[in-house]
């Protein structure tokens, strides 16, 4: 055989051997890219709640309703097994998951704690009197005459809104304070950012090898989350305490895998414990 026709021989069983590596290199990749289901849940009753106080970075507990709370969803998810769990960093997001953890029969599963997952930075109105208080202030930023005309012509961006409005006031120092920059408040752009990226990361790391992961926020940031994906279903309304929003990621995309804000656990689970 002519040495160029040798050489066309030898090309040809390299580039087979290449595409053949590629194509099983790509279906091991699908064969391991298996779904991930998260239930992204809401925090517990606090005592921020129940005074009707904004909370966000701010570190306000769990009342007792809301460590019955975390009992009561935990026991609404038992035979669901986690195979791994986070929330953020503040106490009350902590407390949630770990009492859901334990009612449910995943107390060996470490919980991992991603500052990320923390709820949005309102500033300086933290403390102060919660959203429905502050609405008026942050309606007339816009140039709304109601908050009903606000909410209406906002719809499900509402809180995008609010969020938005909050840091633009607070970077005017509306409320004359020396906080320093690092924690005024946030753009609604900014809690996207860190919620996808945090999310992102949880679902990658578990896709190896799949399965239920529980992760424990806040009703702002979650919703903030929720606002960047095409759901009809989002309307952009507040999320109760202990309301679970679950989604299967796989392939790069998060799904909704039943109803925004669910209480059906949180409900079965109290039903349980009333018996």
């Amino acid at each position: 055989m002519k040495k160029w026709m040798k050489a066309v021989v030898s090309t040809i069983s390299v580039l087979a051997l290449f595409l053949g590596t590629a194509k099983t290199a790509a279906a091991k990749k699908v064969r391991t890219n298996k779904p991930v289901v998260i239930y992204l849940t809401r925090h517990g009753e606090t005592t921020a709640n129940v005074m009707h106080l904004a909370q966000g970075w701010s570190d306000f507990t769990l009342t007792d309703n809301g460590v019955k709370g975390a009992q009561y969803l935990g026991m609404g998810l038992k035979g669901t097994k986690f195979q791994a769990a986070y929330s953020g960093d503040l106490t009350r997001q902590e407390k949630t998951a770990q009492g859901a953890l334990k009612y449910s029969g995943n107390k060996k599963v470490k919980l991992q704690i991603d500052p990320r997952l923390r709820e949005c930075n309102y500033g300086s109105y933290e403390g102060r009197p919660d959203m429905a208080k502050n609405v008026p202030e942050i309606a007339a930023y816009y140039g709304y005459d109601n908050v009903t005309d606000f909410q209406t012509k906002t719809g499900k961006l509402f809180q995008n809104k609010m969020q938005d409005g909050y840091y633009a006031l607070d970077q005017a120092n509306k409320l004359n304070t020396t906080l320093p920059e690092q924690y005024r408040a946030e753009k609604s752009t900014v809690v996207q950012q860190r919620m996808t990226a945090a999310l992102t990361a949880i679902a990658k790391k578990q896709q190896k090898k799949g399965g239920n992961v529980l992760v424990v926020s806040s009703g702002m940031a979650i919703n903030m989350f929720l606002s960047t994906q095409d759901y009809p279903q989002y309307q952009g309304t507040g999320l109760a305490n202990d309301a679970v929003t679950k989604l299967t990621y796989q392939n790069g995309k998060f799904k909704l895998s039943g109803p925004i804000g669910d209480l059906k656990y949180f409900d079965a689970g109290k039903k349980l414990a009333d018996k």
